[in-house]
């Protein structure tokens, strides 16, 4: 398939909809089982970082199209796909350890320094990569099987899902 820019942030949009958002959740409720906290101790900073992802992704997905230009089929493989997951994580904990983004100053001490995650004598780095980790692969299985076998059309109209 070769994805239209539209394509890749409708597949996103709905990536991060039907199963970023509700893993997020399920991590955040195992979190409080953890601690044996009351949901209204259910962290935001789960989320907080999966929507930073997502927003990452939005911006980068403009140079992604760039890029494919470049290759002969104008193609977007699969490796590419898993690699740029990976790279926008990092440039998300980086953000994060930077301090680059002001109103969510409160995630480096969170990421970095605050050991309260499953792990009680490592820092969240470690929850916050299982955390990406629980989504990732989801993500990305989802969009090698389920996506192109649920919606046969999605392959063949870029992955504009308004095109069906």
């Amino acid at each position: 398939m070769t994805p239209t820019l539209f394509g890749r942030w409708h597949t996103r949009i709905l990536l991060f909809v039907f199963l970023g958002l509700p893993i997020t959740l399920i991590f955040c409720l195992l979190q409080v089982w953890a601690r044996n906290q009351g949901i209204s101790q259910l962290p935001i900073e789960p989320f907080q970082i999966i929507s930073l992802i997502f927003l990452v992704g939005l911006v980068l997905d403009p140079l992604y199209i760039f890029l494919q230009s470049f290759r002969w089929d104008r193609d977007w493989p699969f490796a590419f796909q898993f690699v740029s997951m990976i790279v926008e994580f990092l440039i998300v904990v980086g953000f994060i350890w930077l301090d680059l983004i002001p109103f969510l100053s409160d995630l480096r001490n969170f990421v970095f320094t605050t050991p309260s995650g499953f792990f009680s004598n490592s820092s969240n780095l470690w929850d916050v990569s299982i955390h990406f980790g629980m989504v990732f692969w989801p993500s990305f299985v989802s969009l090698l099987g389920f996506v192109q076998i649920f919606a046969i059309r999605w392959r063949f109209k870029g992955g504009e899902w308004g095109r069906l």
